[in-house]
């Protein structure tokens, strides 16, 4: 048995800020942003990048302008008592070397239990379980101010932020902090729920209407994606294969990750002085079904009956609304367009200058495949 050699295609992590491609302009401007210390909010569907994006910004900012950067993961965050644990751990894991000591320091004046190493909140919570933990939010939440003169200004990253709201009055404690904290921090809030995250930020009765100016996050320009797989493939001395990247790159449809995948599929099938074989990108897309469908069937077995129908047809017939989808899938109208919003709830489908796709490629493929409802042309 032979064993593939690793591609240089990062598809399963975020990648590293130096490999990124295609985000220029996106992390110049939420570095700018952050500069003038105002809030912004970046959204996209899971798996477009945010994570990776957020990494280069860091990597930039500490770099080129020695500002502090924390990314709180708040995925699923449960309670006020989680919310700590993730901003302290955030702290721990992210403040720069030469700032630890003070965050020490700081820490260790709250006497709250807080520590540099992020495990303190964890171990009150062991030895006193009805610790509150509100005097801890408020304290982890003032540490821009409190740390400010010893690094800069600090930019706080709430990744997942639209977890947030689960945790009763957790929305209005950060609010309070973001609005005072002007002149000693900035913000992004990410969010992989876009419908969910304008309804935090545009809804007038919520704390955060108007606070952040919105940065959508889209597809890679298919091109570059191409020419850049491309220049690795020959790189490696694996020329030859430019006709088949720009196929798959063009069924990826410049969706990050699932393009990185396609990339490395075609990489483990072409090996290193050969071309790729005629049916290479065939040969991948089955590939590439089989890596994912099983994530696929998770996603679309818990789906409601109604949605499941306007899925497959945005993917067969790209409208959930035309005479022809409404028949073959017995769909009534009115429960094709109350289905369809909620696939744009879920971050499933799209609809961007009036036309319908499902956000990810090869579930679309998959759907094709699986489920066909036209003849094969």
């Amino acid at each position: 048995m032979s064993w593939p050699e690793p591609s240089p295609f990062v598809f399963d992590v975020p990648v590293a800020p130096g490999m990124l491609i295609g985000r220029d302009a996106e992390a110049e401007a939420l570095r700018a942003w952050a500069r003038a210390g105002r809030s912004a909010v970046l959204v996209a569907p899971r798996r477009y990048g945010k994570t990776s994006l957020l990494h280069r910004v860091a990597a930039d900012a500490e770099r080129v302008d020695r500002m502090t950067v924390i990314v709180v993961d708040l995925y699923e965050v449960a309670s006020l008592s989680d919310l700590v644990i993730r901003l302290e751990r955030a702290w721990a894991h992210h403040v720069p070397d030469r700032l630890r000591t003070k965050l020490g320091r700081v820490l260790a004046g709250a006497q709250l239990g807080l520590n540099a190493f992020g495990t303190g909140f964890q171990v009150r919570l062991s030895e006193q379980p009805r610790t509150d933990p509100l005097p801890a939010a408020h304290a982890l939440l003032a540490l821009p101010d409190q740390m400010h003169g010893h690094g800069g200004r600090t930019l706080i990253v709430f990744d997942e932020f639209q977890s947030i709201v689960g945790v009763q009055g957790a929305e209005g404690l950060i609010r309070t902090y973001v609005q005072a904290q002007v002149d000693t921090a900035a913000y992004v809030f990410c969010g992989s729920q876009p419908s969910m995250v304008a309804r935090m930020f545009g809804d007038q009765s919520r704390p955060f209407y108007g606070q952040a100016q919105r940065f959508e996050l889209g597809r890679l320009d298919v091109g570059v994606l191409a020419d850049a797989v491309t220049d690795i493939f020959a790189e490696a001395g694996r020329e030859d294969a430019a006709g088949s990247i720009a196929e798959l790159m063009r069924i990826a449809d410049g969706h990050p990750q699932r393009s990185m995948l396609l990339a490395h599929l075609l990489w483990q099938r072409t090996p290193p002085g050969s071309p790729p074989s005629p049916d290479a990108v065939a040969q991948v897309q089955v590939d590439a079904i089989t890596a994912v469908g099983a994530e696929i069937v998770a996603m679309f077995d818990v789906l409601p009956t109604g949605e499941k129908k306007v899925l497959r047809a945005i993917a067969e017939y790209g409208t959930p609304l035309s005479a022809r989808a409404l028949r073959d899938l017995d769909l009534a109208k009115t429960t094709a367009q109350s289905a369809a919003g909620a696939l744009v709830d879920r971050a499933l489908v799209e609809r961007v200058d009036g036309r319908w796709r499902v956000i990810d490629p090869l579930t679309a493929l998959w759907l094709r495949s699986r489920y066909p409802t036209r003849p094969s042309s």
